[in-house]
This record gives C-alpha cells, structure tokens and sequence, in this order.
C-alpha cells in the first residue's frame, strides 16, 4: 500500500513537471512527453523508495505508532493526492 501511494505521488509530480515543460513548448512531440514522463517518475520512485525514511515514516503513522498525528498526516497526504489530481483534471496544470 505504501509503495503505491510513493507511486501515485511521483506519477503526478511527474504529470505536473511535465505538463509545465509542455506549456512553456520545451516538448513539442508526444515521443518527447511521454519520454520525459516516465524518466521522471521512474527517477523519482526509485528514490523514494530505495529511502526508506519515507516508507518508514508511512508506515509509523498509519500503524498508529505516531498517535493521532500519524493518522491526520496519512489523511492529509490522501486529500492533497485527491486535490492534485483534481486539479490536473480540471486545469491541466498543478495550481501552486
């Protein structure tokens, strides 16, 4: 579970970077998009999952060992992944 949020969250920084880099018309094919896509979120997953502060931080707080902090960040985490792709639904861009 906690790899696929770390997954979900690169997947969409990854949207966000380069849907910017699109916008500003550095990718002007969809070879170059798409590219630049998956290099980023591999880039960054593989990161964030070979740090394993991260995962383990995850997991502390939704095993309740960080109390009801722990949980409130995990809940925090959920509604700005449900706002960020909110956002790069409706406006194609992440609103910052």
């Amino acid at each position: 579970m906690f790899e696929l949020i770390i997954y979900l969250l690169t997947l969409l920084a990854s949207l966000s970077v380069v849907g910017a880099a699109g916008t500003s018309g550095l990718l002007n094919n969809a070879f170059q998009r798409g590219f630049a896509g998956v290099s980023t979120q591999f880039v960054s997953s593989n990161f964030l999952l070979n740090y394993t502060n991260t995962e383990s931080f995850l997991r502390a707080c939704y095993g309740g060992e960080l109390g009801f902090v722990g949980y409130f960040f995990v809940l925090s985490v959920g509604v700005l992944i449900v706002t960020w792709i909110s956002n790069l639904y409706n406006y194609r861009q992440a609103i910052i």
